[in-house]
């Protein structure tokens, strides 16, 4: 998943936790190592709905299954 996200423009820094960003987006995620991958979004374009961002972020992840 990091690879993927990294693919798309997104840094991701090492580790199970940390911040993420890219395409104008800043968030927090947590992963317990196993199943659980906790997003918390910190910044984002003015433009851009909360709606639109989790669509994007659960296709990605079903994308990775």
């Amino acid at each position: 998943m990091k690879q993927g996200l990294q693919d798309y423009g997104i840094n991701v820094p090492s580790g199970e936790s940390g911040e993420i960003s890219g395409n104008g987006i800043t968030a927090n995620f947590e992963w317990d190592g196993r199943s659980k991958l906790t997003i918390t979004v910190t910044e984002k374009p003015f433009f851009a709905g909360c709606g639109t961002i989790t669509d994007r972020i659960r296709q990605f992840a079903q994308d990775c299954e």
